[in-house]
């Protein structure tokens, strides 16, 4: 098989995201990537045909878009305004070689179980580090990836969001295999990551996970993902009574008892809304007049909060739409909803068709949590580093291949 280099590239995507989520390491990656593409991914840069480019001149559209004051009020010295031409690139080079790689299906599983298994590696490795080594209560303290940042562990948001990424692919392989011990690897696999979910505490995660299984079992037949669900459901109950479990399986773990609740799953509705409307009234309070609201503020526009403005700091919007509408306004809003709707629709025919549900199912999940969490649609290194993973990665994988099988079948086959 021919080399390449944007195969290596999407690839490489699971271990940075779960494993290393360092923004250095991220940058290097994205650095590397978009000079081999350049000098061996020539044919990267060849256009596809009329029929099939359509998602991607959407994407090119609302990108280009959101990028259109990059070279306006820019703060600072020529800094910043390199950064943001360098990850702009990045991501347009990364949406450029997913698109490629998904016309090769077998790229698409390889790299679908390398972020399975790095899943996995994270958290047999997190749950007894943060338990048991670092002395964290189970019911009390929320579950971290403790690999990234040289073991200070990844923010518990990030972590349970990446988990449920790789839950959602368990689930979704699990469906559409065949063999019976890959099914099993598959089921214990969404045991460990649908458990570490849960453990994160993490609402926007736990939604999401549900939403992808929402598709599962509105695509296929029930055999298929009755087994999925029940493994969900157990890990779900466990969890919620851990409290009365664990004493009786380890007498001398420390468990806890849940801030402001009785049980775990009490504590997540205890939280209420964790600050972020009042941060969206924040944002809302920063846009003067109606061509702000039509046009948004802009690349440059402050999305954060200082000491003094809210009784917590924001780095980000924590929601990867209101991002969008703050910085892009209705317009952008409106391309974004333009982009979804082409790419869910291919990711939709799809599963439909009983071909691959994995990509509408992924889709699912990351826009159910990009709800109330993420920074920007716009940008590859991005605070929280999870989003080219949770929307572009199914998005575009998913438009790509059906685009490809619609181009490869013949009109007159019963699929179509």
């Amino acid at each position: 098989m021919k080399w390449d280099p944007h195969g290596f590239g999407a690839a490489t995507v699971p271990l940075l995201m779960f494993v290393m989520p360092l923004q250095w390491t991220t940058q290097c990656w994205v650095l590397l990537w978009t000079g081999v593409a350049f000098i061996r991914g020539t044919a990267l840069f060849t256009l596809p045909d009329t029929k099939s480019r359509r998602v991607l001149l959407l994407a090119v559209i609302f990108l280009g878009w959101m990028w259109s004051g990059m070279f306006r009020d820019v703060p600072g010295d020529w800094l910043p305004r390199m950064g943001a031409v360098l990850n702009a690139a990045a991501i347009a080079s990364f949406l450029a070689g997913i698109w490629r790689v998904a016309r090769r299906p077998s790229r698409l599983n390889w790299m679908l179980r390398g972020a399975i298994g790095t899943g996995v590696l994270a958290a047999l490795v997190s749950i007894p580090v943060y338990y048991g080594s670092w002395g964290k209560s189970v019911a009390l303290d929320r579950l971290e990836n403790v690999i990234p940042y040289c073991g200070d562990g990844l923010y518990t948001v990030n972590s349970g969001l990446l988990w449920a990424f790789a839950a959602v692919a368990a689930a979704a392989s699990f469906t559409q295999t065949e063999a019976a011990r890959e099914r099993g690897l598959l089921l214990g696999a969404l045991a460990i990551l649908s458990g570490a979910v849960f453990l994160t505490q993490t609402r926007g995660a736990i939604l999401g996970m549900g939403a992808g299984v929402l598709v599962l079992i509105a695509t296929r037949p029930v055999l298929r993902w009755s087994p999925a669900l029940t493994v969900i459901a157990v890990a779900g109950w466990t969890f919620q009574n851990l409290s009365s479990l664990l004493p009786k399986a380890i007498p001398n773990l420390v468990v806890g008892t849940p801030l402001g609740a009785e049980t775990p799953a009490g504590s997540l509705i205890a939280r209420s809304d964790s600050g972020r409307f009042a941060l969206y009234k924040e944002l809302w309070s920063r846009i003067e007049g109606v061509v702000e609201v039509i046009f948004g503020r802009g690349f440059w526009a402050r999305d954060n909060t200082l000491p003094g403005e809210l009784v917590w700091l924001a780095p980000h919007p924590h929601g990867a739409f209101i991002s969008t509408g703050f910085h892009g306004g209705i317009v952008g809003l409106a391309l974004l909803g333009i982009l979804l709707y082409a790419g869910a629709r291919q990711c939709a025919w799809l599963a439909k068709s009983g071909l691959d549900a994995r990509w509408l199912a992924l889709l699912a999940m990351g826009c159910v949590s990009l709800c109330f969490d993420g920074h920007t649609l716009a940008l590859m290194t991005t605070i929280p580093l999870f989003e080219p993973l949770l929307f572009w990665l199914p998005l575009m994988a998913g438009a790509s291949l059906a685009m490809k099988i619609r181009q490869d079948t013949p009109p007159t086959a019963s699929m179509l």
